[in-house]
């Protein structure tokens, strides 16, 4: 996390009040989608990012 002196951005600033389940729902698709930018071609991505969605709406 920043340090005090550091102005957030706004999505920074949205991503703080948001609330707990979404900050997860927001790590996980970022995490499948770093996999994916780092040269790992995955088919099933969609899927995942989906899985993660239906998790959090239930």
């Amino acid at each position: 996390m920043p340090d005090k002196k550091t102005t957030l951005t706004r999505s920074q600033q949205e991503f703080t009040k948001a609330r707990d389940e979404i900050k997860d729902l927001i790590r996980n698709v970022l995490k499948e989608e770093r996999d994916v930018m780092h040269l790992r071609r995955r088919a099933d991505i969609h899927q995942k990012i989906l899985d993660h969605v239906k998790r959090i709406i239930k």
